[in-house]
């Protein structure tokens, strides 16, 4: 039996992982799927990501965890590269999916920040019809309509507040390559073919930087390949995690 931890994408929360936690659960492991975006998160002031990796570890240590495995999406995998900045020798395994080793433009983290901004001015409220067309694949935009509305619910709800410092914790994220080049557990890389936001090659990068870790395009499926293909990445996520036994 593994332990693996999901770490999900902003600005969603852990029911994005529900058919992972359940396929995962189904073949023998323990799953933990923290919210990180909880207003009940006492994260300090000053942004950083940091701060969830922390709070990461600290869940782990407090369920008995010293070693644990993680996948994380998009926000998840920066959260997950952060953790292994922090305390390496606690991650057995790591699944990327759908996300990026490499900092912010300086043109991408000044959108962050007037996209924090914003939520803190206006809310929720605008966020959805802005960010569904770079959150799911054409393929979903086009025929999967309960999935779009599922998804749109999940920003709806989310807190503005943890939105905003979120966003700038991703601004100020710093490059993760030099961690992944020397990380050498079980690794997985996913990514959705239709996938906009973090596309192929900063992919192929991360796969490499794992010293040739396995590489996945999901078929039909965008940056929330987890949602949009929730059985594939299903099957792939237990394949990997049977080998941390």
């Amino acid at each position: 039996m593994a332990v693996i931890t999901l770490l999900h994408a902003f600005p969603l929360g852990p029911a994005m992982f529900e058919a992972q936690r359940k396929a995962l659960v189904a073949a023998g492991h323990e799953v933990v799927v923290p919210d990180l975006l909880s207003p009940e998160r006492n994260y300090p002031a000053d942004p950083d990501l940091a701060a969830m990796a922390r709070y990461v570890l600290k869940l782990m240590s407090d369920a008995g965890h010293r070693q644990f495995a993680i996948a994380g999406l998009s926000m998840g995998g920066y959260v997950a590269m952060a953790v292994l900045r922090n305390a390496m020798t606690r991650v057995t395994g790591l699944a990327l999916l759908d996300t990026r080793a490499s900092a912010d433009s300086d043109a991408a983290a000044r959108n962050r920040y007037a996209y924090a901004d914003r939520v803190e001015a206006e809310g929720m409220g605008w966020v959805p019809e802005a960010a569904l067309d770079s959150l799911l694949g054409e393929t979903t935009r086009e025929s999967r309509t309960v999935i779009v509305d599922r998804v749109r619910g999940w920003i709806e709800t989310a807190d503005p507040g943890m939105v905003a410092w979120a966003q700038r914790a991703m601004a100020e994220r710093p490059d993760s390559l030099a961690e992944l080049q020397v990380f050498r557990q079980p690794s997985l890389v996913l990514v959705g073919q239709e996938d906009t936001l973090t596309p192929l090659p900063d992919s192929l990068a991360m796969a490499e930087a794992l010293g040739g870790a396995p590489l996945t395009q999901i078929s039909r499926a965008g940056h929330l390949s987890a949602v949009e293909s929730p059985n594939k990445v299903s099957e792939m996520l237990t394949t990997w995690a049977d080998r941390l036994d």
